[in-house]
């Protein structure tokens, strides 16, 4: 999938990559793309003078071709102590707490505490941050962790009962689920997974992006933030 979209400023060129990652960034109905960190990041163009092209491609992709591309960015992007040194940094963007979450019909999986997680299955997008992350908490490749190109791929999966668990957040959940005709009244809220590693998401720019767009980019970004947190734009998407 590639989509693209461009925020007209007068002034110097970036292109931003994302994937689709509801409530965060994704296509709508119309073919818009939107979403409570992309809107932020139109803003902050815009007030920064900078002429935004965004793009949305799977995300392993987007993640190669931002480090390749030069005046380039990525949004919605979790910053780790592995990827910090490789770009330059904004942020934090809006983000919140992740979880498992089982389908309520499935009566017969329990799990009291993080320890006992990797005794079910679970599917992720190939190349996420989590999938490092999953893994330090004793899922395995080819065990109880499957890999996958997409998040619908995976959501087809765990509504039909083939794996057992899925990621998300209160932000993100219902939005994963309404496509396929589910809603929250339709699965459980399980243990919190911890990701002390993770300091939110962000936007990275590519390190050929000089050094005074990051910083005008910054100072827009932090007088909106100061306003209300991003109060008005989570209420867009009814968070």
């Amino acid at each position: 999938m590639f989509i693209s979209h461009y925020v007209q400023a007068e002034g110097f060129k970036l292109t931003i990559y994302t994937e689709h990652f509801s409530p965060y960034n994704f296509e709508n109905k119309a073919g818009q793309l939107v979403g409570i960190n992309l809107d932020i990041v139109k803003d902050v163009c815009i007030a920064s003078d900078i002429i935004c092209e965004f793009k949305i491609l799977p995300w392993k992709r987007a993640y190669s071709l931002v480090q390749k591309e030069n005046h380039s960015g990525i949004i919605s992007i979790a910053k780790t102590a592995e990827r910090a040194p490789i770009f330059n940094w904004v942020g934090p963007l809006a983000s919140s707490q992740t979880f498992f979450y089982k389908l309520k019909k499935n009566t017969q999986l329990k799990m009291n505490s993080l320890n006992e997680a990797k005794q079910f299955s679970l599917a992720i997008v190939r190349g996420d941050i989590y999938e490092s992350i999953v893994k330090k908490v004793g899922f395995e490749s080819g065990k109880n962790l499957l890999s996958i190109g997409d998040e619908k791929q995976y959501m087809h999966l765990f509504l039909n009962s083939k794996i057992d668990l899925i990621l998300g957040s209160e932000y993100t959940i219902g939005y994963q689920l309404s496509p396929f005709g589910y809603s929250e009244d339709d699965i459980v809220k399980l243990q919190e997974l911890p990701i002390p590693e993770i300091a939110g998401n962000y936007i990275a720019f590519n390190k050929s992006v000089p050094k005074y767009i990051v910083e005008r980019f910054n100072k827009e970004y932090v007088k909106l933030k100061i306003k209300d947190n991003f109060a008005a734009y989570k209420s867009r998407y009814k968070l």
